[in-house]
């Protein structure tokens, strides 16, 4: 193993938008791109009205997975 390996923080289990807004800016993505895309996930996992805005704090780990196997790991953690 070498030591940027160990370095590697593991995934949290569930994250708020607000903390996945801040795992993913740090990666390179922006704020838009990321809400934009978890709202996606979001709306299409609790069948929401399309007609209207997605008003959900708390992401479920379901959509959580779903997103990081869409844009990949944020930068310094693993699986």
């Amino acid at each position: 193993m070498n030591t940027q390996e160990m370095e590697l923080q593991t995934l949290p289990y569930s994250v708020n938008k607000k903390k996945l807004t801040a795992l993913y800016v740090a990666s390179g993505m922006t704020e838009r791109q990321i809400r934009d895309g978890i709202n996606t996930i979001i709306a299409d996992n609790r069948k929401l009205p399309s007609d209207k805005p997605v008003n959900v704090q708390n992401i479920w780990n379901c959509e959580f997975m779903e997103f990081v196997d869409t844009y990949g790991l944020p930068k310094g953690y693993k699986k």
